[in-house]
């Protein structure tokens, strides 16, 4: 920009490196002389004791157990030097505590050149005002003219000598009036808030000195501006005077005003986020701990089948959507209570107070109902419905933990069915204890290699024999035996452990593939099931490095998906499974007949196999039913061009059955139960199942 600062040093301290230097090379431009960079508060503490700079530009928030805060605190007792702080948000503790630390300027980022050159000049001139106000008066009045605060210098009895351009502005008085006039009529003041401390003009004295107090200015034409100011009283000439230097604060009030807004509520919505119902939740603790004797309730609500809506309609109408839900529940409950956003489409509600269980329970349906009511999107609308987890207030509970029990009784009233409620008890308790101790053992598990990968035989009705096996994972618990899959792999799918667990599945299967071709034992595919979790990745990439690694080919490999993925994120799992068609794998999807897929996007996945659910061949042998829609499933099957795999047959008569109307192929205990590797081979020879 030009400009030189006689050689005024500057210490920078900001955790991000590329900051800094942008910070760094801005003051260079500028005149100044950076001395050094710090990014974190105890190098920050050691550089300026030892460099001693004019001025520290300090980030308020540093990645480092001393805050940008607590560093200028511990370098200010020992150094006198102005500090401006830098930040991009900051919570209303933290400006609490950085007000302590009677800061020379706050600097909100992004901020641009000129800002900073101005904030920085404000904060040196501040400075040097309060270390040697006996400069002479020429000097003075020349640096006063330039600064962005207004000051004033008065005598203890109040009578006005000086009064700077900035002074004129804030105030509405022109210096002349004000030098023939009293500092109590040109500085009429008020307390900043309700309650607040009011600085009383006609007493000053040595003892009467305020440091960056609030106060509300009465102008000269009417109107309040919010200031902020200190006083000082130096000796001049063997007289006592008063220096009152004051800014006009109203932007930065809005800008914290901002700085709270983003802090404790929530953006889309604007109800209260987690860290404010956290707060008022705490409060509503404390209460009761020192004696009150009423209840609270806290609800955790939780839209049925959102992501659908989202997915479907698009994220503009889910927005629109999860801002209604807001206001419905807002509109619902008391003014006292408390709605949050937790994030995505949960909500929590604070019920303070509740009378019993019941109150809290038919406030909650309350929620339910108005909820349920249509949605008009312009193009759609909408029907949907809620889930809400209710607990109450318990002895000795803390906010967290009351969170956590609302949050089990959500799950359990997300399990149940949709648009259920359900209140949290000790059994729930008890369960989320089991569910977290399994989830433990499940990790300890994969981390010493336990889970084990069985295969069960896929046979030919034509020819009786094997054409592809199943690869199933075990769990062989080292006390409890076998652990049933249908207890692991929910929680595995829960925990997001679904995705180191199926892919250690597929590499074992590939491993398993490799070893059998070196034998040469092939001729069949081995099918590996994916999971829903294991789409919201890149599994194509994932599929082609393993085999990649393992030397498998595609003709060796295929994959099972279920109903529920083919029917979530419809689009990105089409390419994907496309993908993975390229490669040359085979697919089919499992379960069918037990979810809600859509035969218009059945048709456009790129599948070879439809295998019927066992629930419908247990029972096609004695249920008319069963067995006319297996016939049903076996006949579209094949006209979209699929081969048809009934899983779970087990006698005889369902394989006959099943035969003659026309199925592909037959997996089931009829045939052989799921064995491992070393098992496998010698049964398949034994039963002359290998062709």
């Amino acid at each position: 920009m030009g400009y030189q600062h006689m050689s005024k040093s500057i210490l920078v301290v900001e955790d991000e490196v590329l900051v800094a230097r942008d910070i760094k090379s801005r003051l260079i431009r500028m005149g100044y002389d950076v001395l050094d960079t710090a990014s974190k508060g105890v190098e920050a503490i050691e550089k300026a004791l030892t460099l001693r700079p004019d001025l520290v530009l300090m980030d308020i928030h540093l990645q480092d157990n001393i805050d940008g805060v607590e560093a200028a605190v511990r370098i200010r007792e020992t150094y006198d030097v102005p500090v401006i702080f830098c930040t991009a948000y900051s919570n209303e503790e933290t400006l609490e505590r950085a007000v302590v630390t009677t800061p020379y300027g706050y600097v909100l980022k992004p901020f641009d050149n000129r800002e900073l050159e101005i904030n920085i000049e404000i904060a040196l001139y501040k400075h040097k005002i309060e270390q040697d106000l006996s400069d002479t008066r020429r000097r003075l009045d020349a640096t006063l003219t330039s600064i962005s605060d207004g000051v004033i210098v008065t005598d203890l009895h109040g009578k006005i000598c000086l009064f700077n351009p900035m002074a004129e502005k804030i105030t509405g008085w022109c210096r002349e009036t004000a030098e023939i006039s009293s500092l109590s009529r040109i500085m009429s003041l008020k307390p900043f808030e309700e309650g607040g401390e009011q600085f009383d003009t006609r007493a000053l004295s040595p003892g009467n000195t305020v440091v960056n107090l609030r106060q509300q200015l009465s102008r000269s034409r009417g109107g309040q501006l919010p200031i902020e100011m200190s006083t000082n009283v130096v000796q001049s000439a063997g007289d006592e005077l008063v220096v009152i230097t004051f800014r006009d604060i109203t932007r930065q009030i809005s800008i914290e005003e901002q700085i709270r807004q983003s802090a404790f509520f929530d953006d889309l919505t604007g109800l209260a986020n987690r860290s404010l119902f956290v707060d008022r939740l705490e409060r509503a603790i404390t209460r009761r701990e020192r004696g009150a004797q009423d209840h609270f309730a806290v609800v955790f609500v939780d839209l049925d089948a959102f992501s659908t809506i989202n997915e479907g309609l698009g994220h503009e109408h889910g927005d629109r959507l999860l801002k209604v839900v807001g206001t419905r529940i807002e509109q619902t409950v008391r003014p006292d209570d408390t709605v949050s956003r937790f994030g995505s489409d949960i909500y929590a509600v604070l019920l303070d107070p509740v009378d019993s269980a019941a109150g809290a329970i038919e406030a909650c349906q309350r929620i339910q109902k108005v909820i349920s009511a249509p949605l008009d999107l312009g193009d759609d609308i909408v029907d949907f419905s809620a889930s809400c987890g209710i607990v109450l207030n318990r002895q000795g509970k803390s906010a967290e933990e009351l969170m956590r029990d609302a949050d089990t009784a959500l799950h359990r009233a997300k399990s149940d069915a949709k648009g259920a409620h359900v209140i949290f008890d000790d059994d729930m308790y008890k369960n989320a204890l089991s569910f977290i101790k399994r989830k433990s053992s499940m990790q300890q598990a994969m981390n010493d290699g336990i889970f084990e990968v069985y295969y069960q035989p896929i046979i030919s009705v034509e020819t009786e024999k094997l054409v592809s096996m199943e690869a199933l994972v075990r769990w062989p618990h080292p006390t409890e035996g076998l652990v049933s899959p249908a207890e692991f792999i929910p929680i595995a799918e829960r925990t997001g452990l679904i995705l180191p667990l199926g892919e250690y599945v597929l590499r074992t299967v590939c491993k398993q593939i490799s070893c059998w071709n070196k034998h040469g034992i092939g001729g069949f595919r081995v099918a590996v099931n994916l999971s829903a979790r294991q789409f919201e990745n890149n599994v194509p990439a994932l599929v082609a490095s393993v085999m990649r690694e393992t030397q498998v080919s595609p003709e060796s490999l295929a994959l099972e998906i279920t109903e529920g993925i083919a029917m979530k994120n419809v689009e990105k799992n089409i390419r994907m499974l496309e993908e993975l068609k390229e490669i040359g794998l085979s697919i089919s999807i499992d379960d069918f007949g037990t979810g809600y897929s859509s035969l218009a996007y059945l048709k456009r996945f790129p599948l070879n196999t439809l295998k019927i659910d066992r629930s419908f061949i247990q029972d096609i042998a004695t249920n008319t039913e069963d067995r006319e829609i297996t016939r049903a499933i076996i006949a579209m099957g094949q006209n979209l061009g699929l081969k048809v795999l009934a899983e779970g047959v087990e006698t005889e008569e369902q394989f006959l059955l099943l035969r003659e109307s026309g199925c592909d192929y037959i997996q089931g205990y009829y045939y052989g139960r799921p064995l491992p590797a070393n098992q496998l081979m010698p049964y398949l020879k034994k039963e002359n199942y290998l062709a």
